[in-house]
């Protein structure tokens, strides 16, 4: 293969250099036979891991393609020899199980797609009308040209693009630059904001459509010069390739399989670029340019409603691919959780800095929220229960008992400040809480996360199933109780205003979001209503969310609610809302049922379509629920790992979520990944981020993942294009139990008090309720790290040599190989928690995971 990739053509001219194609057509048939491919009882499997796969086609390929190139030369011998050697290579490859089945007659029949979806049989060309999107790009084609005309003539500027994200991969092309692509869209970068700051409405409608929602999508201009060629490949699969020509010449050609294609401007060709594709120019002057789209394919389950009857099928021992790839862990329900990294970032927050003393910069007003006494000891309660974590699950005895004391101490002087504040007692607490983690600082950041055992007492029981089929994101839509269908994930506007707020908004409505969310305090619906229009999108495709607040907060009586909700339609350019709801809980008891039966009216005039309401708990939501005629059907309260569902916890054993759920109420949660109305910034947290780099995708997806899953649809508020379009893309992994029960905890680890676990309604997944430190065996010694008893012979292994499993600490192995006689040494691995237990350990042997190994006195 490093021959087909960079010894292609010879070295001074165009001719394919047909001594090195020949070689590596010899090296790549031996490596079939020497890793068996050729043999039909292999293992399918095996087949797989050895790569035959592939072996076999580019070996086909290469003897092809050699074999056409003697015959151009009028080598007539020389292409006998090599066509029979393509031919007798293709029938050996068609003999075995994998290809058996499929409908390949000739070498250029050959392709990946057929691999994945072997019913599919449209050959090399696909027919574009049966492609929804080569019929849009081609009635938007004035607006793609003018945008790449541009482009393509700063030589400059397209060369520098072209080198900024090319994928150097050896001779694809001849003579160098002759054939060079600007990548709008990577498959594994996305979208590329320099090229798509020249190309921004290209950029916008194709990162809107759901034909590009996969991973492996792609769009690119491509240039290809006269004299200049790409050599034969194979392209990825599995997708299909829009050709969009911006500039088409009269001397570019390109064959696909068994066809040879020519580009005239404006008209798409589709194509399925996995079968043996190549593409040159015969002129003498003039530049070609195309828009080279590459789509997912369409027989993908979240494709397939985008297209008409298609004959799709899969081939055994191929697994989709949009399937989710989960993650694999030694035992499936233990986590590393890093309590001690926590509670050193916690206590670094710039914010918690500020407040070290009552003053201008911690101000006591905590209305608006930042820095400020109430937010900053909820901080330092979050700091205390990380470390009575780190302490439960410590794998050293010897931290001084009266430490967990000193904790409680604090977390009872910011539970007594809570509940009555007064200046005098906030200094003091301060100063307990710094002295503490000044004590422990050196201990804290010498441990690694400790590996903690989830036990799932209620599972995802009652969680809806949120796909991850990489669908578009418009597409996942949550029933409201009666009968509207809401997109799932959404756009918050909150704090965007102006010019932005509109550019953001036609943004997030053009990558293929439907669900806006707004409020009259926000003053920013006229330039919603402006980005709807400009959109273009049909109004029954939107939904439209916003808030009544000054009626709300009895700022307007209940009598102006008309009046203000025509201000509110006017500005948001539409004649009615999807839902309409109370922004907050401000009024209460008649005021409360004036202002409800003022909204219930609007539903009956057919202004509004469902009732909501905004940072109601409980007790508020019982005293609606009481009285209301039209019931409300949605609940958009503050959701993230902190605080599921109230700012201000209750006594309640059960959650706000819980409650809507049972009352028919569907519930959207908001502040997801910022700080508000606290100190605590969600994104940087290291519980967070451990499972971050776990599932390789960003705090932010993480996060509103974890909120889905909970049946709680997302409104992520951003203000540019790769943040929107990062917090769009949640519907392609899936988080497992045992993270979704990781992410819960944060809420006890933010809570918790020292009289007891709160949330009331939250399971104990760390273990905090009457956390004590654990039990100190004497007789221990620490002889040595990162070393381990040799394993053999079994005689040196004590009678009973492990635990089980990982996720223990060093206490439990100390007391396992207390309660053993024969037990002399123990290896305990710090990162894990697995425990290994010996008669002897008269030889040791290097080893990783935070190896101790101890001996017994």
């Amino acid at each position: 293969m490093g021959k087909y990739h960079f010894a292609w053509y010879e070295e001074d001219g165009k001719e394919m250099d047909v001594q090195s194609v020949w070689e590596a057509a010899e090296l790549l048939w031996l490596s079939i036979q020497f890793s068996q491919c050729d043999r039909p009882e292999l293992p399918m499997e095996v087949f797989f891991q050895r790569m035959c796969h592939v072996r076999w086609p580019y070996a086909v390929l290469l003897f092809s393609e050699l074999g056409r190139e003697f015959a151009s030369r009028y080598l007539t011998e020389e292409a006998a020899n090599t066509l029979e050697r393509a031919i007798s290579s293709f029938d050996a490859m068609k003999r075995l199980p994998h290809y058996s089945q499929t409908s390949w007659q000739s070498p250029y029949d050959m392709n990946f797609n057929e691999e994945w979806f072997p019913s599919t049989t449209t050959g090399p060309v696909w027919d574009k009308s049966m492609v929804p999107l080569a019929q849009l790009v081609e009635a938007n084609f004035h607006v793609f040209r003018t945008e790449l005309e541009s482009l393509s003539e700063d030589q400059g500027l397209f060369d520098e693009l072209s080198f900024e994200h090319s994928r150097v991969e050896g001779q694809d092309s001849w003579p160098e630059g002759a054939w060079r692509a600007v990548h709008l869209r990577q498959a594994t970068g996305g979208w590329l904001s320099r090229a798509c700051d020249r190309t921004p409405q290209t950029c916008a409608v194709l990162a809107a459509r759901p034909e590009l929602s996969c991973s492996r999508a792609g769009a690119a201009l491509v240039r290809l010069r006269p004299g200049g060629r790409l050599k034969p490949h194979f392209g990825p699969s599995p997708h299909l390739q829009l050709h969009i020509p911006v500039q088409a010449d009269v001397g570019a050609r390109m064959s696909v399989g068994n066809r040879t294609l020519s580009w005239q401007t404006g008209e798409a060709l589709v194509i399925d670029g996995s079968f043996i594709r190549q593409e040159w120019h015969n002129g003498v002057r003039g530049e070609h340019f195309v828009l080279q789209v590459t789509l997912c394919h369409p027989c993908e389950e979240a494709q397939k409603p985008l297209y008409g009857p298609l004959a799709c099928g899969s081939r055994p021992g191929l697994s989709s691919p949009s399937a989710a790839q989960p993650v694999k862990y030694q035992d499936a329900s233990t986590l590393p959780v890093p309590f001690a990294q926590a509670a050193l970032w916690a206590s670094a927050l710039p914010d918690l800095a500020k407040c070290s003393s009552i003053s201008e910069q911690c101000p006591p007003d905590s209305q608006h929220g930042g820095p400020n006494p109430l937010s900053a000891l909820n901080t330092w309660n979050y700091v205390m229960n990380n470390l009575r974590g780190a302490l439960r699950h410590t794998q050293h005895g010897n931290i001084d008992p009266a430490v967990m004391t000193a904790i409680g101490q604090v977390q009872e002087g910011i539970q007594s400040f809570l509940a009555m504040p007064t200046l005098e007692q906030y200094g003091p607490i301060i100063a307990l809480a710094t002295q503490i983690l000044e004590a422990l600082t050196p201990w804290l950041q010498q441990q690694h996360p400790a590996m903690v055992r989830f036990s799932f007492a209620s599972g995802r029981s009652g969680r809806p199933f949120v796909p991850a089929d990489s669908r578009n994101p418009g597409s996942l839509v949550f029933r409201l109780s009666n009968g509207i269908e809401m997109p799932a994930i959404g756009f918050g506007t909150w704090k965007l205003e102006g010019e932005a707020c509109y550019r953001t908004v036609l943004a997030a409505l053009q990558l293929g979001l439907r669900h806006i969310d707004t409020a009259e305090a926000y003053q920013n619906e006229a330039e919603i209503g402006r980005a709807i229009h400009d959109s273009r999108i049909p109004r029954e495709h939107l939904f439209i969310a916003t808030k009544a607040t000054s009626v709300a907060l009895g700022m307007a009586e209940a009598s102006y609610l008309d009046a203000i909700l025509a201000g509110q339609l006017n500005a948001l350019q539409t004649e009615y809302l999807d839902v309409y709801m109370l922004h907050a809980a401000g009024v209460e008891e008649e005021k409360l049922q004036q202002v409800w039966r003022s909204m219930e009216r609007l539903v009956d005039l057919g202004r509004v379509r469902a009732l909501g309401v905004s940072n109601f708990g409980i007790q508020e939501l019982e005293s609606l629920w009481s009285f209301a005629r039209v019931k409300p059907v949605y609940l958009q309260n503050i959701f993230k790992v902190y605080k599921q569902g109230e700012q201000i916890l209750s006594a309640s054993t059960q959650s706000v979520m819980e409650w809507a759920h049972n009352h028919g109420m569907t519930m959207v949660g908001y502040s997801t990944i910022n700080s508000w109305p606290h100190l605590l910034p969600p994104l940087s947290d290291p519980h967070v981020l451990q499972i971050v780099k776990a599932k390789g995708r960003s705090a932010s997806q993480v996060l509103h993942r974890w909120a889905l899953q909970h049946g709680v649809a997302v409104i992520p508020k951003a203000s540019s294009l790769e943040r929107i379009r990062e917090n769009s893309l949640l519907l392609d992994f899936e988080l497992s139990d045992t993270q979704m029960l990781a992410l819960d905890g944060l809420a006890t680890l933010s809570e918790s008090t020292h009289e007891g676990l709160l949330p009331r309604w939250r399971e104990d997944v760390f273990g905090l309720a009457g956390a004590t430190l654990p039990p100190r065996f004497d007789g221990f010694v620490e002889a040595m790290r990162d070393q381990q008893c040799i394993l053999q012979p079994d005689e040196v292994k004590a009678t009973r040599f492990t635990l089980g499993g990982g996720g223990h600490g060093i206490s439990d192995c100390q007391a396992a190989c207390h309660a053993q006689a024969d037990c002399g040494y123990l290896v305990f691995y710090e990162r894990t928690g697995f425990c290994h237990m010996f008669r002897s350990c008269q030889q040791q042997l290097p080893a990783g995971d935070g190896a101790v190994l101890m001996t017994r006195q």
